[in-house]
């Protein structure tokens, strides 16, 4: 019986779930997967390298994840589309480049997860890096005169409001 799956003092440095995947057939699938994201790897081939059944490794994989093993792999392409989209690369370029079947196909599952298109993703990216900070406004309304940038904390913004009311 594997120490982990029962409750004892043995120590763990990661407790894994009953019927999840063990750490080495976590990290294996991860690489396999992630070294393959351009070219459509096969679930089933992945489960055979950690010696498992493809149901039962989805399942394994989805205890340990919180994702099935497709939905995760969606998810690090996507990232990888955002790494890639904060570089001057054509979005064509990057549909491919992370394994997508097209540029509709990525635009729809990029906006999915996202909840806004690649391009405009871009554009937000680009903008809030190259903003430059605006000139810090003096509010005369509370006592003391407080100067207030655009990067005040909610709680300072919020004290505001209550000395101002």
């Amino acid at each position: 019986m594997n120490p982990q799956s029962v409750n004892s003092n043995h120590p763990c440095p990661v407790v894994r779930p009953l019927g999840g995947l063990s750490g080495w057939q976590e990290r294996r699938a991860k690489e396999l997967m992630l070294r393959d994201m351009g070219s459509g790897v096969r679930i089933s081939a992945i489960a055979e390298h950690c010696n498992l059944s493809r149901s039962h490794f989805s399942r394994a994989f989805k205890k340990v994840t919180g994702h099935s093993p497709q939905g995760w792999l969606v998810m690090m392409k996507i990232e990888k589309a955002k790494s890639l989209l904060t570089t001057s690369m054509p979005i064509t370029d990057v549909v491919y480049e992370c394994g997508f079947a097209d540029h509709s196909h990525f635009t729809r599952t990029f906006s999915r997860l996202e909840g806004m298109p690649p391009k405009a993703w871009r554009r937000a990216f680009d903008h809030a890096t190259s903003h430059t900070p605006q000139t810090p406004v003096i509010d005369r309304d509370i006592p003391n005169w407080r100067v207030h940038d655009n990067l005040a904390d909610s709680v300072g913004q919020s004290r505001a409001q209550e000395l101002h009311a």
